[in-house]
Formats: structure tokens, sequence, C-alpha cells
């Protein structure tokens, strides 16, 4: 098992902070208020540094071109224990970044980060490795 440490919702944003979803529904209803808020990711250890990663990938990206981040975020959730980011960006490259990280989520450990399959779980389908597969049944 893999020694990450826990990366945070605030701590990633507050390092990125252009990767903020976007609350549309907030834009939308300034002046009525909005009917929900965006909740923080309520993720595993290994899918926060995925999402950590990707970021910082996107940031040097936009580093290497020397320009300011270009990129809206929608949303970042999981999708039957899969991750999947909602975005826009004219850069293409961006996507292509988005794209190697929804597939690593495929195959990483949502809770440690070392190589894991999907499996189904009573609370809904998760990456796991052998040993949080065991930890999360007992």
């Amino acid at each position: 098992m893999n020694k990450l440490t826990r990366k945070t919702h605030d701590e990633i944003i507050e390092k990125f902070p252009w990767a903020a979803e976007l609350n549309l529904a907030e834009e939308v209803n300034k002046e009525e208020g909005y009917f929900y808020d965006l909740p923080k990711w309520q993720f595993g250890i290994g899918r926060m540094k995925l999402i950590h990663d990707m970021f910082q990938n996107m940031s040097k990206y936009f580093e290497s071109i020397n320009q300011n981040p270009e990129v809206t975020v929608y949303e970042v959730k999981d999708v039957f224990g899969f991750l999947r980011v909602d975005l826009f960006s004219i850069h293409q490259s961006i996507y292509s970044i988005k794209e190697q990280y929804e597939m690593l989520s495929e195959v990483t450990c949502s809770e440690c980060g070392d190589s894991g399959t999907l499996r189904m779980m009573k609370s809904g389908p998760m990456v796991l490795c052998e040993l949080c597969h065991y930890e999360r049944l007992f």
C-alpha cells in the first residue's frame, strides 16, 4: 500500500484556484439565491492524488506555453466507480490530460493509489486494490 498524503478539496483549490468548479446555479440566480451548493469532493486519498496530479499537469501545460490557465471546471465526480471531470478549455491538450487521468482512475485504487480493479460494493462500484477491498469487507 502506498503512503500518500491526503490532499483535501480546499488544498487543491488553493494551489489551483482556476480549477474551482463553476457553480452554474449561483451564476444564473445571483439575485434570487441558488437551489444547491456543489459538494466538496468526498474521494479517497488515491482519487484525490489523481485529481491533484491532473490539475498540476494542466498547470504545467499552461506554463510551457506561457499563458494563464484557461480552463473552466464544471464538475469533478465519480461515475460508476470512475473519475469524470466536466470542463471546458480552448486548448485540446487539456482534454488529453483529462482523458489520461480519467483512464488512470479505472485502474488506480481510489483509497490508496495502488493498482486496482473495479469492484461492486454495497455503496456502488469502486476501483480498489486487494488490500483496500478486503478492509472494506471486514
